[in-house]
């Protein structure tokens, strides 16, 4: 979409309620795409692991023996059973064991015993490995792809868009703190919330203070003369008021600076890199918050929100964790109860579409995003 000042019509209603719909969006997206569920730390040493949900699918992540990351749908090639009950844990000996009939698998899924089987002539533990699913690894974060054969790697997947995060040493960094948080609303209003400012002067008073442009209902100044975003110069992009430094509630914050920042970028306080539709990730001088994104029903969504410091800073700096985080906690929970009420009124019998405004262009690139990802 150009940056016209047309307005133009939203997806139709039904795509946000229909049951019909919702799974043919999981087909054609989620188990098609590559799909952020985690980071590297949460199984830093093989044998540990945790389950990842990605729409209706259950995805056990673990290392194997020589460190490489593994990931296998949580399903004994047996009978179906559902092999990790727990969230997250370690497999003790390095051994996969289904709780049900005790079908055992080596880290690579491989099948390695079947204790009290009868033996029979036609059987071979080589022809029932785990069903294996493709993972791999940027910046710390951990990805997967459902498709059994990924039409495009990890890299060209993610593209020019980790460029924007340049300088900020992701791989380095620890979870310092996560919240979950479950949005009774589709999937993709979070990501049409996520995409316009048209809502932040009324919604996130406290955030218009820390980024003033957002008062004009716009991220940015090309939105107010209809210009277009594909030929704007990011780094013209608002930042944080003069005499705030950070995406904080004071836009201040006692933790010292990640050493060796773009300049630009650092005295902005903030810089985005989005990754339809499981991720998006924000740099900030002192910290990075990333935001991850996952479907479970068609009027359901789970935010999972992590701080990431360098080693020894929580140690550190422990009285300023609480200050980092609660502006975004403010901002997500506002997010969260408009999304809610989008929603919810979304149940009108009469309300067939929408319509965009020509500050909303951001939601309408999610919109070809999706009719694009959908005609396949």
């Amino acid at each position: 979409m150009s940056g016209s000042s047309k307005t133009r019509p939203s997806l139709p209603t039904r795509w946000y309620l229909d049951a019909d719909h919702y799974a043919r969006e999981l087909e054609a997206i989620w188990y098609r795409d590559w799909v952020a569920v985690g980071r590297n730390e949460q199984i830093s040493e093989p044998g540990d692991y945790f389950v990842a949900r990605v729409g209706t699918q259950r995805i056990v992540i673990t290392r194997n023996k020589d460190g490489a990351l593994r990931a296998f749908h949580n399903t004994c090639r047996h009978r179906g059973s559902t092999l990790c009950i727990e969230p997250r844990g370690r497999f003790k000996n390095g051994r996969i064991i289904c709780p049900y009939h005790t079908w055992t698998y080596d880290l690579d899924g491989q099948l390695v015993a079947t204790p009290y089987r009868v033996e029979s002539d036609d059987f071979r533990l080589d022809n029932y490995p785990l069903y294996d699913v493709a993972i791999d690894s940027w910046g710390g974060f951990v990805f997967i792809c459902l498709d059994v054969q990924p039409k495009h790697t990890l890299e060209e997947f993610l593209g020019t868009e980790v460029d924007e995060l340049e300088g900020w040493p992701l791989t380095d960094m620890m979870v310092a703190h996560e919240d979950s948080v479950d949005l009774a609303c589709n999937w993709k209003i979070f990501w049409e919330n996520y995409n316009e400012c048209y809502h932040c002067p009324r919604i996130h008073p406290e955030l218009c203070k820390v980024v003033p442009t957002y008062k004009q209902g716009v991220f940015a100044e090309y939105q107010l003369s209809g210009g277009d975003r594909e030929n704007a110069d990011r780094r013209s992009e608002p930042g944080v008021a003069e005499g705030m430094t950070t995406w904080t509630i004071d836009g201040q914050l006692a933790l010292p600076d990640i050493p060796g920042l773009d300049k630009d970028k650092k005295n902005k306080g903030m810089w985005f890199a989005t990754f339809l539709g499981s991720m998006f990730v924000v740099g900030h001088p002192q910290y990075v918050r990333s935001v991850r994104v996952s479907p479970i029903d068609p009027e359901r969504t789970r935010l999972t929100i992590s701080w990431l410091l360098l080693p020894g800073i929580v140690e550190s700096h422990p009285q300023e964790l609480e200050h980092m985080m609660s502006l975004a906690r403010l901002v997500i929970a506002q997010d969260g109860r408009a999304c809610e009420f989008n929603q919810q009124g979304l149940h009108c019998r009469r309300h067939d579409s929408g319509v965009l405004v020509p500050q909303e262009d951001g939601v309408a690139r999610v919109h070809d995003w999706v009719r694009t990802r959908l005609e396949g």
